[in-house]
């Protein structure tokens, strides 16, 4: 059936509710089922029709049916299947084929690592990387590109940090580039410099296109290529359905080509590059797409605002406490050019979804969308990230029903200098996760991979211990923001279906709706908080039918 990357055998597939001749298109699924329906939040039994779910309950459900397919997954748990609210799945995919920079200390570990992906490069290919901390790098001094040169003289290297915030290039990609002492400052973003003015190698937020323009572009069949691996990569832990944060023209070509030869392994519900105006005005123009299916959903609007608290390059309302004169707060987009997107998106049902990460990042967003939306409380709005906020932030989203879209991996990756930059007051209002829940918000969780671990497990750890997967601090980083489990899997399940305007049909497992499910080997309501993080994903389904098992 559609969608259904079948594995080759299951032996409880085969047992039969009754000797009668089983009817092909019914499934009973056994198990103890998690459904996240408040009206029948456990049950035992879960029937499936036409990759929907016709009956939830107990096992006097199974009287009824006189012959069908009986799949007995007792002492395993059933969940509705996890929704990734903000991911970069195409960048996972594509992250196959680059170095993997995740870890690094110093450019010597750079050199290291590059060196055994790339052991022998043909001159003048491009080395790309993915994965320095530029959190971490900003803390103890960015990388210079001495060690660069001297490894790789005939290759240009370009290497993206962990968040996509800064970049750092050798020479012979400034060379390509054109950038040397000479080069001015890009309007939006930095090149860092030595003392005589040459490039370190170090490129923030826009500066980096400066260089990135020059790197060959994939084409679209190695983009869908990428695009299913990561979006298979992800069945495999349990995902369901994604939100893909930043949807580029060619991005939107591959993801539509995937789905009219029904190559999407889970569902996608696409965000638009907003700060692309050519993509813009030509969605503007056609509208929305719906998919009655919800296989390819686009109607969101992903802007990217400020920068980071890492990069210390987040907008903040005041200085930042750590080395204020090395902040370059930054708008990647004007306040007019995003009031403009809003007002229209309101106009025409799009989705908005602002990248906002300092508090003053966060507070001219909110006044961007009261503006644009007046009255109305049902456009479901979000904010990516929302790590540091201003006090009125809560009650603010909380009445004009804006979604919080926040990533539990940031907030315990940040742990190690995120109060270094905000100090101690302002740091109460920074990833705080349990004061937007008391105010009547909603949070919608989910990983921003692949920038940090990602794994819903990993992300329902990271949110309910606020521990490292070390188990440090022994006890959890502002732990008093942890959220506990059942708030967690809502926020990765329902809530992420509200987000995108598909609770109808996902979320949880009720009647009626999709049999998007996956099964764990353990029950995360129930082990210890520290144990979370080591549950398996023994099945996932999607539609109906499975698309994952693990051997």
């Amino acid at each position: 059936m559609k969608k259904a990357l079948l594995f080759s055998s299951l032996v409880a597939l085969s047992a039969c509710v009754s000797e009668n001749q089983a009817d092909q298109d019914v499934t009973v699924i056994v198990g103890d089922i998690i459904t996240m329906d408040a009206t029948r939040p456990r049950a035992s039994v879960m029937i499936l029709k036409d990759g929907n779910i016709s009956a939830v309950g107990d096992r006097t459900l199974m009287n009824d049916i006189s012959s069908a397919k009986l799949i007995d997954l007792s002492g395993q748990t059933i969940l509705p299947g996890f929704i990734d609210s903000h991911v970069h799945v195409r960048e996972l995919g594509m992250d196959r084929i680059k170095a993997n920079l995740v870890g690094v200390e110093t450019a010597e570990d750079i050199v290291e690592r590059l060196e055994a992906h790339f052991p022998n490069p043909k001159a003048g290919v491009w080395l790309i990387g993915q994965g320095w901390d530029e959190g971490e790098f900003a803390t103890r001094g960015y990388p210079d590109r001495a060690a660069l040169d001297a490894a790789f003289p005939n290759n240009p290297v370009a290497l993206e940090s962990l968040h996509g915030f800064g970049g750092f290039y050798n020479g012979k990609a400034l060379e390509i580039a054109g950038i040397d002492s000479n080069t001015a400052e890009p309007k939006v973003g930095n090149i860092l410099r030595r003392e005589d003015g040459t490039p370190t190698g170090v490129m923030l937020t826009l500066a980096q296109d400066l260089v990135d323009q020059h790197i060959p572009k994939a084409d679209q069949a190695k983009l869908e290529l990428a695009i299913r691996a990561g979006l298979t990569e992800m069945s495999e832990a349990g995902v369901t359905s994604i939100h893909e944060a930043g949807m580029t023209p060619v991005d939107v070509a591959a993801f539509k080509a995937l789905a009219a030869r029904d190559e999407l392994p889970i569902r996608v519900y696409g965000l638009l590059d907003g700060n692309d105006n050519t993509l813009m005005e030509a969605w503007f123009s056609n509208g929305l797409e719906d998919d009655p299916e919800d296989w390819l959903d686009i109607r969101g609007i992903k802007v990217f605002y400020d920068g980071s608290l890492g990069s210390r390059t987040a907008l903040m309302a005041e200085p930042y406490s750590d080395k204020p004169d090395a902040a370059r707060p930054t708008e990647r987009i004007s306040p007019e050019a995003m009031t403009s997107l809003a007002n229209r998106a309101a106009k025409l049902g799009f989705q908005m979804a602002v990248h906002a990460i300092g508090d003053e990042g966060n507070n001219r967003t909110l006044n961007i969308y009261e503006e644009a939306l007046g009255d109305d409380m049902t456009a479901r709005w979000r904010i990516e990230h929302a790590q540091v906020v201003l006090p009125d932030y809560y009650d603010r989203v909380a009445t004009r029903g804006v979604l919080s879209s926040v990533q539990s991996s940031h907030a315990v990756g940040d742990s190690g200098w995120a109060e270094d930059r905000v100090g101690p007051e302002r740091i109460k209002n920074a990833y705080a996760w349990q004061t937007i829940l008391g105010a009547g918000g909603r949070l919608m969780l989910n990983s921003d991979l692949p920038g940090e671990p990602w794994t819903p497990m990993e992300t329902l750890y990271f949110a309910v211990t606020r521990k490292k997967l070390e188990n440090a601090p022994a006890e959890g980083w502002y732990s008093n923001q942890a959220l506990t489990v059942q708030e967690a899997l809502e926020a990765m399940t329902i809530t992420n279906a509200y987000g995108a305007f598909q609770e109808d049909a996902l979320g949880s497992l009720e009647v009626g709706k999709r049999a998007d499910f996956v099964v764990l080997d353990a029950d995360p309501t129930k082990v210890a908080p520290t144990d979370i993080k080591d549950i398996r994903v023994r099945q996932t389904w999607v539609n109906g039918q499975p698309v994952y098992q693990a051997d």
